[in-house]
């Protein structure tokens, strides 16, 4: 076995002996150790003898050396430097090979250096034992500043005040820490620092003089400071803050555990390692910063939406994005894993009147594995039902850690910015503040348009955005892979280590479709107040017999995104869907929420007409009862007159006479109209007076005539 200069042999039964090897003779026979933790002038030893030890395993050969260090220069302080150039000068002088290994020589070239240098022999010969035992390097002359003041792990004990003395007088004593003075300020920090009002450090050192350095005035009765004896000073107190509580250990205490974890932990690593390829989404929400109007009334403001987003976290790729008014909810994440896993291209043309292209957004898979949050809607048992039906593994993550999702969090963030000052209505920073504006006199967006610039967003950041920061693997840098999301997610398709499935459209509907209940009328199928009828219905005459039989309850399957379709499952692999009847065209196209918006605002009208409603009611009544109460009062009157009464033998006559007489009343009353136009023709025609009154003697005559007989 070779023996080299700076190797490093260490004893089995000792560990911490090790020696340096520090010179070989040419003839490789003879060799000059010295141990490295105790300094002092080589040994000679003979090489056969130190292979021997080997083989028997007695001494091993190790690859680190306890004193290799890296220095900076820059941070050498001008002592330091001075201090190891002046000994690496002395070593230059004496160090002659083999002279210095010879003591009676070596002996000479100390004094002789002694003597040049201005040294005593006594630092002559540390230079040398130091050079030897820590690797005879430059840097091995270096001074140990570093083991200067107290012992590692041990604490000094001052017996007048450290630091430099005060420049003014005072009547405040100072004095050395003690321990119980230590005591008093460990007290102090937990009882007024550590607490959950958050005061300030200064505010904990004023309480602690106030409980253990005053007295009572006797003539205030208040508490004043005892000037006659010794007070800790702040920046006593603060240095043993400082010296025993981490500014971690601090916040835990402070702002607890989970505060800490959420914005104080160090965050390291990449959540693109963790995911191990594309297959792994997370999903999240948040309220819209953006106010929106009705789809069927543009006066009619509906509020701030919820915005569903899921990540691809290996591609960074937007999977799906789902907008709603109706709060978060079971519902809500059905639609946002609904559009997660179907084809975007259909999903934009049928619920978004969209065309895209089918590689701009060519994401339609099932994942593996779900990343979500502890939202009450994310950990319920129907998602759990939904997700196991798929064979896909929900990941729920622990609370106050949005940094383990943090990818699809700061989505929401990009999204938002990048469109805001786009859109009317956008809530801004001044939102809410004194002086700040109503941003809900401003919307004119609906949800369907709010939802179309947040798909041309997604798909501009899904295939345009250039991530600088994405750590691109060994083979994508050998494919020349862009670290472009939609660039990214292809090429995991085909050489990542991501597990992705599809599944038929139909199994992804009856699988994460919010489920409900209609009812078979004779009018058609009544799903949340609209109407719908399928072949099937027709077919086997389901409405005639609701009506001849009565209702009953049918469970279907609907997409609250577009209310045009509900889907009636037949068995376990067919079903039946079903259309919006004629009557109910105008929401085709229309989300479920919209058509319950409508109906709410259609029953508050209701509600604030049923006053008007009420007073006309009544106001009728009244009208009716008058008119009543005066043809009474005729009959009575004519009864008190001796007049013959009622005659209900004779109906038809009296009917035929009552007829004649309304005939003539109205022949009378058209003749006066026609008397009055003439008359009116005449006054208008000055040249012909005489003819016109002629006309009216003579329509006078038959009126006359008719009233004789």
């Amino acid at each position: 076995m070779q023996l080299v200069i700076n190797d490093l042999l260490q004893s089995t039964e000792n560990p911490e002996f090790i020696q340096r090897v520090v010179w070989v003779d040419n003839e490789h026979q003879l060799c000059f150790l010295v141990n490295i933790h105790e300094p002092s002038f080589p040994y000679s030893e003979e090489i056969h003898n130190i292979e021997t030890l080997l083989n028997n395993g007695e001494v091993t050969k190790i690859a680190t050396d306890p004193w290799a260090f890296s220095v900076i220069e820059e941070d050498l302080s001008e002592i330091e430097i001075e201090k190891r150039n002046k000994a690496w000068m002395v070593i230059n002088q004496i160090y002659l090979i083999p002279d210095i290994f010879i003591p009676k020589r070596r002996s000479e070239l100390i004094k002789m250096a002694s003597k040049d240098f201005s040294l005593s022999t006594k630092t002559v010969r540390q230079y040398l034992k130091r050079y030897w035992s820590r690797g005879m390097v430059k840097n091995a002359l270096l001074p140990d500043f570093n083991n200067c003041g107290k012992q590692q792990g041990k604490e000094r004990k001052y017996y007048k005040k450290a630091g430099r003395p005060f420049a003014y007088s005072s009547s405040i004593q100072r004095a050395a820490i003690t321990d119980e003075w230590k005591k008093i300020i460990r007290i102090s920090l937990e009882k007024y620092y550590f607490i959950r009002s958050k005061p300030s450090l200064k505010y904990a050192y004023q309480q602690m003089v106030k409980e253990y350095f005053s007295k009572e005035d006797k003539k205030t009765g208040y508490k004043v400071l005892d000037t006659n004896r010794p007070v800790i000073s702040y920046d006593q107190f603060y240095y043993w803050y400082r010296k025993w509580f981490k500014p971690e250990d601090a916040i835990h205490k402070r702002e607890g555990r989970r505060e800490f974890l959420q914005n104080y932990r160090a965050i390291t690593g990449s959540a693109t390692e963790d995911s191990m390829g594309i297959g792994t989404y997370a999903i999240d929400a948040t309220i819209g910063d953006i106010y929106l109007v009705s789809s069927f009334d543009r006066n009619t403001v509906i509020g701030r939406p919820v915005v569903y987003l899921t990540v691809d976290i290996f591609s960074r790729c937007v999977v799906s994005v789902y907008a709603g008014i109706q709060n978060m909810s079971k519902e809500s994440v059905r639609l946002a894993l609904a559009n997660a896993f179907e084809d975007k291209r259909e999903f934009c043309k049928r619920t978004l009147d969209m065309d895209i292209d089918e590689n701009d957004w060519p994401i339609h898979y099932l994942p593996h594995t779900i990343l979500a949050d502890r939202g009450s809607e994310l950990i319920s048992n129907e998602l759990t039902q939904v997700t196991e039906d798929l064979n896909i593994k929900i990941q729920n993550l622990g609370p106050y850690r949005p940094e383990l999702k943090a990818v699809c969090e700061k989505y929401f963030d990009i999204l938002q910015d990048h469109i805001s000052p786009f859109l009317p209505g956008a809530v801004q920073k001044d939102y809410m503040k004194r002086g700040g504006k109503d941003y809900r006199k401003k919307a004119v967006l609906n949800l369907n348009e709010y939802v179309q610039i947040l798909v041309r967003t997604v798909l501009y950041y899904n295939n345009h955005n250039y991530l600088s920061d994405y750590p691109l693997t060994q083979s994508m840098i050998e494919e020349k892979i862009s670290p472009i999301p939609i660039e990214i997610f292809k090429w995991g398709l085909l050489k990542g280590t991501g597990i992705l499935r599809t599944m038929p459209l139909d199994a992804i509907r009856s699988s994460v479709l919010p489920k409900g209940s209609a009812k078979i009328t004779p009018k058609g199928i009544n799903f949340g107040g609209l109407y719908y009828t399928c072949a099937k219905a027709v077919k086997e005459r389901w409405f005639s017999k609701a009506r001849i039989q009565g209702s009953w309850n049918m469970g279907v399957h609907y997409d609250p995104q577009d209310v045009s379709n509900i889907y009636i499952r037949i068995d376990r692999l067919n079903y039946e869907v079903c259309s919006l009847i004629e009557q109910y065209e105008m929401y085709r196209g229309v989300k479920m929420e919209e058509v319950v918006s409508l109906k709410s605002e259609r029953r508050q009208q209701e509600a604030e007409h049923e006053e008007s409603s009420l007073n006309g009611a009544i106001q009728l009544a009244q009208d009716i009862e008058e008119i009543v109460k005066k043809a009474e009062k005729e009959a009575n009157n004519q009864i008190s007159n001796g007049e013959v009464p009622k005659d209900i033998k004779n109906i038809r006559e009296n009917r035929e006479k009552e007829r004649e007489i309304l005939k003539r009343e109205k022949q009378t009353v058209v003749a006066q109209n026609n008397t009055g136009k003439q008359l009116n023709k005449v006054i208008n025609h000055d040249t012909e007076p005489v003819k016109a009154l002629d006309i009216f003697r003579k329509k006078q005559k038959e009126v006359l005539y008719d009233g004789d007989n």
